[in-house]
């Protein structure tokens, strides 16, 4: 348990170095949101945490509206092997490798180790990885998952409506390593992300997120005036928000903070 709480902590680290706002887009056609689509969920943000959840929270107050339950973003040893240990940034799946008590960031993160794979590092060390992707539709007014789609099957769980079912890609990539040297060494990850179009700047979304870079809190201010309009805890950490469009997901910018950051945020803002 202990160690747990000490991999845990040390992922919040980790995302509160490596990233300020939410990563680049899955598609690259997308440049401008237009007002139909804007006004189709303005009200929601998708909220996903490292856990597998996505929570539908309401914009002027925080509640939860419904909630979809999905793999862990993030599958990997919570034990640290003395000389090969790797943690990945459930943000981006980006890689750090801890060796005899350093941190190093390595050039690549998991997908791409995995588009590259089979391949052999400079260091000894065999990558191979698979992906996996799938498409599910849901209802964006209940979070009901009512259809699902993929290579190997397509499920219908209820009548879906073409007016409102929504499709939402998510895409499995999973990596494994060994060292050629010796054959003990090995370690395994499963990074899981959404694929989601970048907000336009001239979206006119009106709200600045800030979430813990530890635990599940999220606050949220109006951008004008900077006044508080609600805080949560999601109980666990935030590694994306999104706007539910008829495309699809609309990925939001956020700013990740110390716990003890944001209680002085709240407190000052207050």
């Amino acid at each position: 348990m202990i160690i747990c709480n000490w991999i845990r902590y040390l992922l919040g680290i980790l995302i509160l170095v490596s990233a300020t706002t939410a990563g680049p887009s899955n598609f690259d056609d997308v440049s401008v949101l237009n007002t139909n689509d804007f006004e189709f969920s303005r009200d929601i943000v998708l909220a996903s945490t490292i856990d597998g959840h996505l929570r539908a929270l309401d914009t002027s107050n925080g509640e939860i509206r419904w909630t979809l339950q999905e793999e862990p973003v993030l599958r990997a040893p919570n034990t640290v092997k003395q000389g090969f240990t790797f943690l990945p940034n459930p943000q981006d799946g980006s890689l750090y490798v801890l060796k005899d008590g350093s941190l190093k960031k390595l050039p690549f993160n998991i997908p791409q180790l995995v588009g590259a794979s089979p391949c052999k590092g400079s260091d000894g060390i065999l990558y191979a990885g698979s992906k996996k992707d799938v498409w599910f539709g849901i209802d964006p007014i209940t979070g009901v998952k009512v259809e699902t789609l993929s290579s190997s099957s397509a499920d219908r769980v209820c009548p879906a409506s073409q007016q409102n079912t929504v499709f939402v890609g998510r895409s499995e990539y999973r990596i494994s390593m060994f060292d050629e040297h010796n054959r003990a060494k090995t370690w395994n990850a499963t990074f899981s992300d959404y694929s989601a179009h970048l907000l336009p700047e001239n979206s006119r979304y009106k709200l600045r997120h800030y979430v813990s870079s530890s635990t599940g809190n999220i606050l949220t201010v109006r951008a004008d005036t900077g006044d508080i309009l609600w805080e949560r805890d999601l109980r666990y950490p935030i590694v994306a928000l999104y706007l539910l469009q008829q495309d699809g997901l609309h990925k939001l910018p956020f700013t990740i903070i110390g716990k003890e950051t944001m209680d002085n945020l709240i407190k000052y803002l207050a």
